[in-house]
């Protein structure tokens, strides 16, 4: 047998379990999963398990804000190359996938009062999937609950959209003349009241003059609010107008848009607000109104009492 025959064999071998060796290294393909996790009160606390890979960014949410000091990073150090904790997000980022038998618990507690007081995370490594973001809710609420909500948003869609479709039919008659071909201005002008301040303040600020503008059959507010240092963003929502009187039981509250020229306040900003709405023929005598200007939640915001029609 010549030499050039019997290595051939030989290298053949190497070849093969070197592309054995490489085959065993190259990276297993996972289906990246968005999920998530309802917590309830009344249910016993167990350990949910999140699912971990090398190299993959895992990303959970929290409806509420949590406590970050209380996540143990030295828990996950030997196998995260990047752990990040914020007041309602957690980023996680594995350096390998988790040893069998090595699944490291992470706890979370919730910021505040409130139940559960914490959520509890048991971290593996599996071959099919990774989770890639996990939205995880404190408060579950029932299927009736749910179901109550919804009809409480359609019927508020339903009136904002009535609002909104008269908005639009004006959209291509802005201006002054635009004001004039719709009747919001006639040959008798348009005069300017001034309110009070609101009775009522929930959350929002109201600074400047609240200039009521009256023509003869709309009516328009305009008023500033500033969102106070420290609160959450105000989305503008409504406006809700009741009547009110000895012979007003009879006729229904109407919910109008808001108009803002920014999509939301803040912490610290300021805009100004309007609310137009067209008058009422033929009011009892003795009517007057509940004005109100919400958030989008109908939490926020501020009333006034006894405003002339």
């Amino acid at each position: 047998m010549s030499l050039s025959t019997s290595v051939i064999p030989l290298v053949l071998a190497a070849l093969l379990s070197t592309t054995a060796v490489a085959q065993s290294h190259s990276p297993v393909a996972r289906e990246r999963k968005a999920r998530q996790l309802t917590l309830r009160a009344e249910e016993p606390p167990v350990l949910h398990p999140l699912h971990v890979a090398a190299h993959e960014v895992t990303t959970v949410t929290f409806d509420s804000p949590i406590v970050p000091e209380s996540v143990d990073r030295r828990v996950l150090a030997p196998f995260f190359s990047r752990v990040a904790v914020h007041e309602d997000v957690l980023v996680l980022k594995a350096s390998m996938d988790l040893p069998a038998g090595r699944a490291p618990v992470l706890t979370v507690r919730f910021a505040g009062a409130g139940a559960p007081a914490r959520v509890g995370f048991v971290l593996t490594t599996v071959e099919a999937e990774v989770d890639s973001q996990v939205e995880v809710l404190r408060q579950g609420r029932t299927a009736e609950e749910l179901g109550k909500e919804l009809a409480d948003l359609r019927a508020r869609c339903a009136v904002t959209e009535a609002g909104l479709a008269t908005l639009r039919a004006q959209c291509a008659l802005t201006g002054l003349g635009g004001a004039v071909l719709t009747g919001a201005i006639t040959r008798k002008g348009v005069a300017v009241d001034y309110l009070r301040e609101p009775s009522v303040r929930l959350g929002i600020i109201a600074e400047g003059t609240h200039v009521l503008y009256r023509s003869e059959s709309t009516r328009a507010l305009a008023t500033s609010l500033r969102n106070p240092v420290g609160a959450a963003p105000w989305t503008p929502g409504f406006a809700r107008i009741t009547p009110r009187g000895p012979d007003a039981d009879g006729l229904p509250a109407r919910e109008l848009p808001l108009l803002m020229q920014v999509r939301q306040l803040a912490p610290g900003e300021r805009a100004t607000v309007v609310v137009e709405w067209n008058t009422l023929p033929g009011l009892p005598p003795g009517t007057h109104f509940t004005l109100e200007l919400l958030d989008v939640k109908g939490e926020r915001g501020l009333r006034w009492e006894q405003v002339a029609p």
